[in-house]
């Protein structure tokens, strides 16, 4: 918490600052049959449905602590004309456990014992904030041009 608060602090310091800040939610992980240093690991082929996992635990206390945190600067950015953005990625990423590269995210002469269930196979999951984020910046210039056509009426 200690470091989105500093970090939307420094932000909101900047005396020229106009533009745009966009805080992507965490990303979760799926270690199953116990934590990365425990054994855990990800082996799922296929991603969840809604029925079959959500946020929970400390992984929904880390979120709503991004959120908040962000609301907070957000309300005190928008005095300022300043823009903040929300990316929430962290629903859409729980129910990806299919793609993390597991044992196979490592050189083939590498002896790794420790599952990779935090990062993401390339293509995969990750292409879906790249689809998040065209379609909040095409929305962010379509509601600048009808800003300026209603303006102009």
């Amino acid at each position: 918490r200690m470091a989105f608060r500093t970090a939307f602090r420094t932000l909101l310091r900047l005396k020229n600052f106009k533009g745009m800040t966009f805080l992507r939610t965490f990303s979760p992980s799926h270690f199953e049959n116990g934590d990365w240093n425990k054994g855990g690991n990800c082996v799922r082929t296929r991603p969840f449905t809604k029925q079959e996992t959500k946020l929970e635990g400390y992984m929904w206390e880390l979120y709503l602590s991004q959120v908040e945190v962000f609301r907070a600067a957000e309300r005190e950015g928008r005095e300022r004309g300043l823009k903040f953005r929300l990316l929430d990625t962290s629903e859409a990423m729980v129910l990806r456990p299919d793609g993390h590269p597991n044992h196979y995210g490592h050189w083939p002469h590498e002896n790794v014992s420790i599952a990779d269930c935090v990062h993401w196979c390339m293509p995969g999951p990750v292409d879906t904030w790249n689809e998040f984020l065209l379609q909040m910046l095409k929305m962010e210039v379509e509601g600048s041009i009808d800003e300026k056509l209603q303006k102009n009426l």
